[in-house]
């Protein structure tokens, strides 16, 4: 009998720094936002040439800056 070869999964590996572009599509935050908010100085990067390249830890760190907390439910009065 002949051996079956077994395909591996196939996991796709990221860049640990993303352009602008690959952050838009994975975090759902425009392009021209997150322009922006580099130009602002509210979020970091790293400038490689003429790229700005984010990390996933940039993302987050404003992201906790500029959340809005979530408001506890209100009491029902008994």
């Amino acid at each position: 009998m002949a051996k079956k070869e077994t395909a591996s999964p196939v996991i796709p590996v990221l860049p640990m720094l993303k352009t602008v572009e690959q952050m838009s599509k994975i975090s759902g935050i425009g392009e021209n936002k997150l322009r922006e908010l580099m130009d602002n100085g509210e979020l970091e990067y790293i400038q490689n040439g003429n790229r700005r390249l984010i990390a996933d830890a940039a993302i987050w760190d404003w992201y906790h800056r500029a959340k809005t907390a979530a408001k506890p439910p209100a009491g029902r009065g008994g």
